[in-house]
Protein backbone atom coordinates (compact mmCIF):
# COMPACT_ATOMS: atom_id res chain seq x y z
CA UNK A 1 0.00 0.00 0.00
CA UNK A 2 0.89 3.29 -0.94
CA UNK A 3 -0.37 6.39 0.28
CA UNK A 4 0.48 10.11 -0.39
CA UNK A 5 -1.12 12.45 2.64
CA UNK A 6 -1.52 15.91 1.62
CA UNK A 7 1.79 15.98 -0.06
CA UNK A 8 2.49 19.39 -1.77
CA UNK A 9 6.23 20.54 -3.88
CA UNK A 10 6.81 23.72 -5.24
CA UNK A 11 10.05 24.97 -7.15
CA UNK A 12 10.55 28.34 -6.95
CA UNK A 13 7.21 30.11 -7.45
CA UNK A 14 5.93 27.26 -9.28
CA UNK A 15 3.07 24.81 -7.43
CA UNK A 16 3.97 21.55 -8.79
CA UNK A 17 1.96 18.93 -6.38
CA UNK A 18 -0.84 20.74 -4.16
CA UNK A 19 -1.93 18.62 -1.34
CA UNK A 20 -2.09 15.44 -3.23
CA UNK A 21 -3.72 12.74 -1.24
CA UNK A 22 -4.29 9.25 -3.19
CA UNK A 23 -3.93 5.29 -1.92
CA UNK A 24 -2.31 2.70 -4.09
CA UNK A 25 -3.49 -0.71 -3.51
CA UNK A 26 -0.93 -3.41 -3.42
CA UNK A 27 -1.09 -5.83 -6.68
CA UNK A 28 -3.37 -2.84 -9.16
CA UNK A 29 -1.90 -0.92 -11.98
CA UNK A 30 -2.21 2.97 -10.96
CA UNK A 31 -2.23 5.20 -13.77
CA UNK A 32 -1.17 9.08 -13.19
CA UNK A 33 -2.24 10.95 -16.37
CA UNK A 34 -1.87 14.82 -16.49
CA UNK A 35 -0.56 17.04 -19.78
CA UNK A 36 3.17 17.73 -19.79
CA UNK A 37 4.26 20.03 -16.99
CA UNK A 38 1.40 18.51 -14.45
CA UNK A 39 3.80 16.96 -11.63
CA UNK A 40 3.29 13.38 -12.95
CA UNK A 41 7.22 12.55 -13.26
CA UNK A 42 7.57 14.83 -9.50
CA UNK A 43 5.37 12.10 -8.12
CA UNK A 44 6.89 9.40 -8.96
CA UNK A 45 10.32 10.91 -8.09
CA UNK A 46 8.15 11.24 -4.49
CA UNK A 47 7.77 7.31 -3.95
CA UNK A 48 11.66 6.40 -3.78
CA UNK A 49 12.64 9.95 -2.11
CA UNK A 50 14.47 11.14 -5.28
CA UNK A 51 12.36 14.43 -4.55
CA UNK A 52 11.15 15.31 -0.53
CA UNK A 53 7.86 16.80 -0.08
CA UNK A 54 7.43 20.60 1.34
CA UNK A 55 4.54 19.34 3.36
CA UNK A 56 2.71 16.11 3.87
CA UNK A 57 4.15 12.50 3.85
CA UNK A 58 4.76 9.76 1.91
CA UNK A 59 3.85 6.25 3.58
CA UNK A 60 4.79 2.99 1.57
CA UNK A 61 3.92 0.06 3.89
CA UNK A 62 4.28 0.82 7.02
CA UNK A 63 7.22 3.52 6.53
CA UNK A 64 7.20 7.48 5.96
CA UNK A 65 9.26 7.20 3.16
CA UNK A 66 9.48 11.56 3.21
CA UNK A 67 11.20 10.90 6.08
CA UNK A 68 13.43 8.15 5.78
CA UNK A 69 17.28 8.41 6.40
CA UNK A 70 20.18 6.36 5.98
CA UNK A 71 20.25 2.34 5.04
CA UNK A 72 16.12 2.42 5.97
CA UNK A 73 15.52 4.34 2.86
CA UNK A 74 18.18 2.11 0.71
CA UNK A 75 15.88 -0.70 2.42
CA UNK A 76 12.81 0.87 0.71
CA UNK A 77 14.16 1.72 -2.33
CA UNK A 78 15.03 -1.98 -3.07
CA UNK A 79 11.59 -2.70 -2.78
CA UNK A 80 11.18 -0.48 -6.05
CA UNK A 81 12.01 -0.96 -9.85
CA UNK A 82 12.02 1.90 -12.16
CA UNK A 83 11.78 1.83 -15.84
CA UNK A 84 12.83 5.50 -16.95
CA UNK A 85 11.11 7.74 -20.01
CA UNK A 86 14.54 7.49 -21.63
CA UNK A 87 15.40 4.18 -20.74
CA UNK A 88 18.75 5.35 -18.92
CA UNK A 89 20.71 2.58 -20.40
CA UNK A 90 24.41 2.96 -20.48
CA UNK A 91 25.79 3.04 -24.15
CA UNK A 92 29.17 1.66 -23.77
CA UNK A 93 27.79 -1.24 -22.32
CA UNK A 94 25.67 -4.62 -23.84
CA UNK A 95 22.54 -4.89 -22.83
CA UNK A 96 23.70 -7.92 -20.55
CA UNK A 97 25.57 -5.69 -18.17
CA UNK A 98 23.04 -3.06 -18.11
CA UNK A 99 20.59 -5.44 -16.92
CA UNK A 100 23.05 -6.58 -14.33
CA UNK A 101 23.87 -3.53 -13.19
CA UNK A 102 21.51 -3.15 -10.15
CA UNK A 103 22.52 -6.67 -9.17
CA UNK A 104 26.33 -5.40 -8.68
CA UNK A 105 25.40 -2.71 -6.87
CA UNK A 106 23.22 -3.41 -4.33
CA UNK A 107 24.29 -7.44 -3.88
CA UNK A 108 27.06 -10.02 -3.70
CA UNK A 109 25.98 -12.52 -6.05
CA UNK A 110 28.76 -14.03 -8.24
CA UNK A 111 28.87 -13.43 -11.73
CA UNK A 112 27.20 -17.04 -12.99
CA UNK A 113 24.00 -16.42 -10.06
CA UNK A 114 24.21 -12.64 -11.68
CA UNK A 115 24.17 -14.20 -15.12
CA UNK A 116 21.32 -16.60 -14.97
CA UNK A 117 19.30 -13.83 -13.70
CA UNK A 118 20.08 -11.76 -16.28
CA UNK A 119 18.63 -14.27 -18.92
CA UNK A 120 16.00 -15.19 -16.69
CA UNK A 121 14.72 -11.35 -17.36
CA UNK A 122 15.55 -10.78 -20.57
CA UNK A 123 13.95 -13.80 -21.39
CA UNK A 124 10.47 -12.15 -19.42
CA UNK A 125 10.50 -9.59 -21.69
CA UNK A 126 11.39 -11.26 -25.25
CA UNK A 127 15.08 -10.16 -25.26
CA UNK A 128 16.98 -13.03 -24.45
CA UNK A 129 18.98 -13.55 -27.71
CA UNK A 130 20.26 -9.61 -27.20
CA UNK A 131 22.32 -10.15 -24.05
CA UNK A 132 25.37 -9.08 -25.92
CA UNK A 133 24.24 -6.24 -28.16
CA UNK A 134 24.86 -2.38 -27.51
CA UNK A 135 21.65 -0.27 -26.77
CA UNK A 136 22.43 1.42 -30.36
CA UNK A 137 21.76 -1.65 -31.77
CA UNK A 138 18.27 -1.85 -30.68
CA UNK A 139 14.57 -0.11 -31.67
CA UNK A 140 13.28 2.38 -29.03
CA UNK A 141 10.92 -0.37 -28.02
CA UNK A 142 13.63 -2.93 -27.83
CA UNK A 143 15.54 -0.27 -25.51
CA UNK A 144 11.95 0.24 -23.41
CA UNK A 145 12.20 -3.54 -22.99
CA UNK A 146 16.00 -3.66 -21.72
CA UNK A 147 15.00 -1.30 -18.92
CA UNK A 148 12.25 -3.08 -17.94
CA UNK A 149 14.75 -6.23 -17.45
CA UNK A 150 17.06 -3.83 -15.24
CA UNK A 151 14.04 -2.73 -13.34
CA UNK A 152 12.70 -6.15 -12.47
CA UNK A 153 16.10 -7.90 -12.28
CA UNK A 154 16.09 -7.36 -8.12
CA UNK A 155 12.44 -8.74 -8.03
CA UNK A 156 10.74 -5.75 -6.92
CA UNK A 157 7.39 -5.55 -5.16
CA UNK A 158 6.49 -2.08 -7.02
CA UNK A 159 7.74 -1.11 -10.60
CA UNK A 160 7.10 2.83 -11.66
CA UNK A 161 6.86 2.85 -14.93
CA UNK A 162 7.75 7.08 -16.10
CA UNK A 163 6.26 7.42 -19.52
CA UNK A 164 6.83 4.25 -20.88
CA UNK A 165 5.21 4.62 -24.45
CA UNK A 166 6.63 8.24 -24.74
CA UNK A 167 8.58 8.76 -28.51
CA UNK A 168 7.22 4.86 -29.73
CA UNK A 169 5.14 4.77 -32.74
CA UNK A 170 1.08 2.95 -32.30
CA UNK A 171 2.42 -0.66 -32.60
CA UNK A 172 5.12 -0.33 -30.28
CA UNK A 173 3.30 1.30 -27.55
CA UNK A 174 0.29 -1.89 -27.48
CA UNK A 175 3.26 -3.68 -27.30
CA UNK A 176 5.00 -2.21 -24.27
CA UNK A 177 1.14 -1.92 -22.32
CA UNK A 178 0.58 -5.94 -22.96
CA UNK A 179 3.95 -6.29 -21.49
CA UNK A 180 2.95 -4.32 -18.66
CA UNK A 181 0.09 -5.98 -17.74
CA UNK A 182 2.36 -9.58 -18.19
CA UNK A 183 4.57 -8.42 -15.45
CA UNK A 184 1.83 -7.56 -12.63
CA UNK A 185 0.47 -10.93 -13.89
CA UNK A 186 3.66 -13.04 -13.93
CA UNK A 187 5.37 -11.10 -11.22
CA UNK A 188 2.27 -10.29 -8.94
CA UNK A 189 3.87 -6.88 -8.88
CA UNK A 190 2.16 -3.52 -8.22
CA UNK A 191 2.42 -1.24 -10.84
CA UNK A 192 2.25 2.82 -11.23
CA UNK A 193 2.61 4.22 -14.84
CA UNK A 194 2.46 7.92 -15.38
CA UNK A 195 1.74 8.67 -19.33
CA UNK A 196 0.00 11.17 -21.07
CA UNK A 197 -1.30 8.12 -23.82
CA UNK A 198 -4.65 7.83 -22.48
CA UNK A 199 -4.89 4.71 -24.88
CA UNK A 200 -2.49 3.32 -22.53
CA UNK A 201 -3.87 4.03 -19.56
CA UNK A 202 -7.27 2.55 -20.43
CA UNK A 203 -6.16 -0.79 -21.37
CA UNK A 204 -4.02 -1.17 -18.52
CA UNK A 205 -5.03 0.44 -15.68
CA UNK A 206 -7.26 -1.00 -12.85
CA UNK A 207 -7.62 2.85 -11.75
CA UNK A 208 -6.60 6.19 -13.31
CA UNK A 209 -5.70 9.20 -11.65
CA UNK A 210 -6.57 12.88 -12.97
CA UNK A 211 -3.75 15.26 -12.02
CA UNK A 212 -3.98 18.85 -13.14
CA UNK A 213 -2.64 22.16 -11.83
CA UNK A 214 -1.17 19.96 -8.72
CA UNK A 215 -4.39 18.25 -7.84
CA UNK A 216 -5.86 15.04 -8.07
CA UNK A 217 -9.46 15.78 -9.87
CA UNK A 218 -10.54 12.66 -10.02
CA UNK A 219 -9.68 8.64 -9.44
CA UNK A 220 -11.65 6.08 -11.10
CA UNK A 221 -11.69 3.11 -12.96
CA UNK A 222 -11.22 3.37 -17.40
CA UNK A 223 -14.95 2.72 -17.81
CA UNK A 224 -15.81 5.32 -15.15
CA UNK A 225 -13.01 7.39 -16.47
CA UNK A 226 -14.11 7.72 -19.75
CA UNK A 227 -17.82 8.40 -18.60
CA UNK A 228 -16.45 10.91 -16.22
CA UNK A 229 -18.57 14.21 -16.28
CA UNK A 230 -15.49 16.45 -15.55
CA UNK A 231 -14.33 18.99 -17.83
CA UNK A 232 -10.74 18.34 -17.52
CA UNK A 233 -10.76 14.94 -18.16
CA UNK A 234 -13.39 15.12 -20.96
CA UNK A 235 -10.82 17.84 -22.22
CA UNK A 236 -8.14 15.60 -21.94
CA UNK A 237 -10.23 12.54 -23.61
CA UNK A 238 -11.39 14.69 -26.36
CA UNK A 239 -7.68 15.99 -27.34
CA UNK A 240 -6.77 12.40 -28.12
CA UNK A 241 -9.97 11.94 -30.33
CA UNK A 242 -11.41 9.42 -27.09
CA UNK A 243 -14.99 9.46 -26.86
CA UNK A 244 -17.38 6.74 -25.76
CA UNK A 245 -19.07 6.59 -29.15
CA UNK A 246 -17.63 4.92 -31.46
CA UNK A 247 -14.71 1.70 -31.42
CA UNK A 248 -14.41 2.69 -27.23
CA UNK A 249 -18.48 1.95 -26.79
CA UNK A 250 -17.49 -1.74 -27.71
CA UNK A 251 -15.08 -1.64 -24.32
CA UNK A 252 -16.64 0.22 -22.02
CA UNK A 253 -20.07 -1.16 -20.29
CA UNK A 254 -22.90 0.56 -20.99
Amino acid sequence: MIRFEKVSKRFGRKVVLDGVDMEIKDGETFVIVGSSGAGKSVTLKHMVRLLTPDSGRVIIGDDVVSEARGSRLEAIRLRFGYLFQGSALLQWLPVGENVALPLREKTDMDDEAIGVQVVEKLKLVGLEDAVAKYPSDLSGGMRKRVGLARAIVTKPEIILYDEPTSGLDPVTSRSIDRLIDSMRRELGVTSIVVTHDLHSALAIGSRIAMLHEGRIVEISTPEEFIRSSNEVIQDFLEAQYITTRGAWEKAVPS
